[in-house]
């Protein structure tokens, strides 16, 4: 894989590429932090990855990629032998290949031990020797490392699977060896979040060599919206369609990327340089709604798996429950007439394999347009009883169109008044926003107000009653300052009942002397990744900046 194609098809995440260079830095100069990415599949946790290394210009670190997605031993022992004494060959200017026991014979003059060591894994490989095998591999950076005077990255994506390989305590053992390699930097990566927390915090968590986890999630509407352009290159869009497509897609950058691709066919074959609405629909219903459509087929591929095995029809049905708006267990349970112990047992390996996502009592797909394929698509070629592909198409198409007029209208309405029909749909639940519970009442009467703050000008404050209390919202798409939490306090001084709950929402960070102001007097802060969360619960569009 070229650099130039890397380069070309990488997108945003330079915040953590910078991240991993430090962490080489710090390895270099004696303070190791080993890494693990975490995030769902095909957020771009593989590319991170594939551009570290293409960037990593250190002549003396030595990298070792591998991937393990559904590999098994063979290719663990192949790949890590084979890449440790390639790179080093690379590095020395020795002849390069790619056979294992030519690159044994060409290094062995230059780094006898770890020759000695590699044949003597290969011995027990050949010989059936697994654990041993295993536990020669883990001891080879060690290894290399002190005979060579170079430090090592190893790089483990998908780590989850070394558990296939049938190594008898293959984490324990692991974990012994990152402890005691002090020049060796482990990068670790997997698309199952909840399983890879679980190996780090009871089988990885190391005395010395801890890991750092940083989650890779799905782009950020304003960075979706780069991205369509990036992708888009000369061919313009209007705002309206590119903030429906980034969020149609959740902003997840598979989808954007096969979208955007189709987009730019099908201007050729039509011999436009702009994207309109038909276009638009005509390039969703080639991917998403053909059968042999690119996400379509790689959404069929996610269900068949999820479906595999006993019970395959009750995972099913949950899914189409869930794509429906029935997002508490007892809703599903009226919805499918399934039991309740079934239902739980299949929502939790839902929310463990990250296709589902448990909020307080809510569950909800974690892939917004896996739920829209799920509901207009899949659901249809389950429960359709005529076969009538045109008449499918076509019902497809209006459901896509008035999805886009819908989106239009909630857009239209400014921030302030999005935020009041969002605050209707709170149902006295209590939910989990960035780590911290809220319960959220049920509003009797939500009020839209205009105060004037210490500046002079005036802000959208909204007045939220329940049966018996007050709260005062702030909702500002931009700065939220000291005057305006000032404002807030002075208002409600002057009124009884006192405000039970002072709220601020605001699409821009706080500056630290007004979060600082805001949590002494007890109010509640919510940012543009609450305010997503609470209209991703609510079936609601992003507001989109």
């Amino acid at each position: 894989m070229s650099d130039t194609y890397l380069e070309k098809n990488f997108f945003a995440r330079t915040d953590i590429l910078n991240l991993l260079k430090k962490r080489v830095v710090d390895l270099k100069e004696g303070c190791r932090q080993n890494v693990a990415l975490l995030g769902n599949q095909y957020v771009g946790k593989s590319a991170i990855l594939h551009n570290f290394l293409a960037n990593l210009d250190e002549d003396n670190v030595t990298a070792i990629y591998l991937d393990l997605e559904n590999k098994d031993f063979n290719y663990f022992f192949s790949k890590f032998t084979g890449s440790l004494l390639y790179d080093f060959s690379r590095k020395r200017e020795l002849p390069l290949h790619d056979d294992l026991n030519l690159l044994l014979e060409t290094t062995k003059e230059f780094v006898p031990q770890t020759v000695q060591v590699i044949r003597k894994i290969q011995k027990d490989f050949n010989n059936g020797k697994l654990s041993a095998s295993f536990l020669g591999l883990l001891a080879l950076p060690e290894i290399f490392t002190n005979e060579t005077g170079q430090f090592c990255i190893l790089i483990l994506d998908e780590f989850q699977n070394l558990d296939e390989f049938g190594v008898p305590h293959v984490f324990a053992n692991l974990g012994k060896k990152i402890m005691t390699q002090k020049r060796c930097f482990y990068i670790m990566s997997s698309s199952f979040k909840g399983m890879a927390k679980k190996i780090l915090s009871e089988k990885l968590s190391l005395l010395f060599g801890n890991f750092e986890t940083i989650d890779i999630d799905i782009f950020d509407a304003q960075t979706s919206q780069k991205f369509i352009e990036n992708n888009l290159k000369d061919i313009r869009i209007g705002n309206a369609l590119r903030n429906f497509l980034t969020d149609f897609t959740g902003g997840h950058p598979l989808y954007l990327n096969l979208i955007c691709k189709e987009l730019i066919s099908l201007t050729a074959i039509y011999k436009q340089n702009e994207i309109y609405q038909p276009l638009l629909s005509q390039a969703v219903e080639n991917t998403i709604f053909d059968r042999w459509g690119v996400i379509s087929r790689h959404f069929e591929l996610v269900v068949n798996e999820l479906c595999s095995g006993k019970g395959n029809r009750t995972t099913a049905m949950i899914l189409i429950s869930l794509s429906k708006g029935k997002y508490k267990i007892d809703d599903i349970i009226l919805d499918t007439g399934i039991k309740k112990n079934m239902i739980l047992q299949k929502t939790t390996r839902l929310i463990e394999l990250g296709v589902v996502v448990k909020n307080g009592n809510f569950h909800y797909f974690k892939d917004k347009l896996f739920k829209y394929w799920t509901k207009y698509v899949y659901q249809r070629r389950l429960c359709d009883v005529e076969l009538a592909p045109d008449k499918q198409r076509r019902q497809f198409k209006e459901e896509f169109t008035a999805g886009i007029e819908d989106f239009n209208v909630a857009t239209r309405q400014d921030f302030s008044s999005r935020i009041v029909d969002l605050l209707y749909c709170f149902d006295n639940e209590a939910l989990n926003l960035n780590g911290r519970k809220y319960k959220l009442p049920v509003f009797r009467e939500v009020t839209p107000c205009r105060f004037r703050n210490e500046g002079g000008n005036y802000v959208d404050v909204i007045k939220a009653s329940t049966e018996d209390a007050v709260w005062f919202i702030v909702s500002k798409q931009e700065h939220v300052g000291e005057s305006d939490v000032n404002m807030i306090l002075r208002e409600a001084k002057q009124i009884e009942p006192k405000p039970e709950r002072c709220l601020i929402i605001s699409l821009m960070d706080l500056d630290e002397n007004t979060r600082v102001k805001a949590l002494q007097e007890r109010f509640w802060i919510w940012n543009e990744r609450e305010l997503n969360t609470l209209l991703t619960l609510f079936d609601k569009p992003y507001i989109v900046r």
